[in-house]
């Protein structure tokens, strides 16, 4: 995904197109890169606001989820990182994995820039081979036009990656001489028997209803040549001149498409022909109003659809970090044909001991912290009601979360939720970012959060006489974050 600040060049870099697993040497170009996070690891560990169990990198910038899979009992997240700043800038993909959701292993910077007219390594996604083996697919920038790259693993922990010699995998000579700008973000899906992928882009007008969706079908097992099937989603808004990272993906026996429109991302269910390259949405909403973006996708030994996105934090340089990945949640389509989306439940392996049970308006008393989690049930009123998180002394909140009218309010953003007899709100606060789900997964939302360390208050608000049905505190350990295979 291209940045909104604008592309910056990488580093000239020079060496191996891969680093070959089991302890080979590695290329230049990634001790490089790895040595400029190792570099920057104090700094981020200094800041007392960073997250401590949502992901993030060992330090400086990242942003988009990339290549998500689950693979031989591991959930790997690869994602779009800067190894030498903590603002946007030089791409490469770096790598964890996870067996459970909440604790992570570091693994070296996977795929970065070859040299010579491959400058940046954008977004993409990963699928299983006809071999039963992952290959990751990525945008490679540099060139006139963005070109889309296979990469292949050498070893099973996926340390190792190559780039063989078929690259590129597709070029815009796939299109016939049709115009596809800001070509980029492949995603990739099976359907009866065949490997699809989808890329996103614009018809190359770059204004309101050009955004796009093409489709692609690969013509030989090892995925190294693909067929351009067509446009199978044009987005006929005003608003929307171009779409980034789309994933398309069954559900439920139902289709869902979700895309990066250059504001908060947006879903639609529906139904897909292959046959006449048409998705047709019967349902649509926004996925997140706040300040999440960039989705993937990947499914687990359970068959659990999950969904991951960069949470955004806005930082300036000396934090030594910025940005972060929001909470894995489970997506499923509720009765109304809309989506759900819920926590993953392994992050309850992190509860400490319940502080609180039921309670009126006001200060919750004995209860502070920044690393929180709250869950609350209360009837509908006609007025505010809801939290004030990391409030100061003075009872200044950082954050307010407010349901009124069937509207939910965090900080700036907003989502309609709807008029219902009953509201269950679970907050996730992790130091400096917020998260809240409202009635089982109904709407989710992501929000940074600025507050002063000391300022770790917290309180519900309501009508007068109001009293939550049920209010339960956790407070929350920190994830574990191995860096002991984050080393050359």
């Amino acid at each position: 995904m291209l940045s909104r600040r604008g592309f910056v060049q990488a580093l000239p870099v020079a060496g191996a197109v891969f680093r070959a697993a089991g302890g080979a040497q590695s290329d230049p170009a990634q001790r490089k890169a790895m040595e400029g996070v190792l570099a920057a690891i104090p700094k981020a560990e200094a800041d007392p606001e960073r997250p401590v169990y949502h992901f993030h990198p060992p330090a400086n910038w990242n942003n988009d989820p990339n290549g998500t899979i689950f693979y031989k009992g591991w959930h790997h997240l690869f994602y779009q990182l800067n190894p030498y700043g903590s603002l946007w800038g030089n791409m490469h993909w770096g790598h964890a994995r996870s067996r459970d959701l909440v604790n992570w292993e570091h693994l070296p910077i996977a795929i970065w820039p070859t040299g010579g007219s491959e400058r940046a390594i954008f977004s993409g996604g990963a699928i299983l081979a006809a071999d039963g083996r992952p290959r990751v697919f990525y945008t490679s920038i540099g060139r006139p036009q963005p070109e889309q790259w296979m990469a292949i693993p050498t070893d099973d922990e996926l340390i190792g990656w190559e780039k063989p010699a078929s690259n590129p995998v597709l070029t815009q000579a796939a299109h016939g001489g049709r115009i596809v700008s800001d070509w980029r973000d492949p995603f990739l899906f099976h359907e009866a028997g065949r490997t699809y992928m989808v890329c996103g882009g614009n018809s190359g007008r770059r204004e309101g209803g050009s955004g796009q969706v093409h489709l692609y079908r690969a013509e030989n097992e090892d995925l190294s040549r693909w067929r351009h099937l067509g446009a199978v989603f044009e987005y006929r808004d005003r608003e929307t001149y171009n779409i980034e990272c789309p994933n398309l993906f069954k559900l439920q026996g139902k289709w869902v498409l979700i895309i990066s429109p250059h504001r908060p991302c947006e879903y639609f269910v529906g139904s897909l022909d292959l046959d006449k390259v048409k998705f047709t949405p019967e349902t649509h909403g926004v996925l997140d109003a706040g300040d999440a973006y960039a989705s993937n996708i990947s499914v687990d030994e359970k068959s659990r659809t999950i969904l991951w996105l960069w949470g955004r934090t806005n930082l300036p340089a000396e934090r030594g970090w910025n940005s972060l990945m929001v909470l894995p949640r489970i997506l499923s389509i509720g009765a109304d044909g809309f989506l759900r989306q819920q926590p993953a439940p392994e992050f309850e392996s992190l509860r400490g001991e319940e502080q609180i049970h039921g309670v009126g308006p006001g200060a919750l008393e004995g209860v502070r912290g920044d690393v929180l989690e709250v869950d609350a049930e209360f009837g509908a009123t006609n007025t505010p009601i809801g939290f004030e998180v990391r409030r100061s002394a003075a009872g200044k909140p950082a954050a307010t979360v407010v349901i009124e009218r069937g509207t939910l309010t965090v900080g700036s953003a907003r989502t309609y939720i709807g008029s219902l007899d009953r509201y269950r709100l679970r907050l996730f606060l992790d130091k400096g970012c917020l998260e809240v789900y409202v009635n089982d997964g109904l709407a989710a939302l992501y929000s940074p959060v600025a507050a002063d360390p000391k300022d770790q208050g917290i309180a519900f608000f309501g009508p007068a006489g109001v009293k939550a049905t049920s209010l339960r505190v956790w407070p929350l350990r920190p994830a574990k974050f191995n860096l002991d295979r984050f080393k050359i």
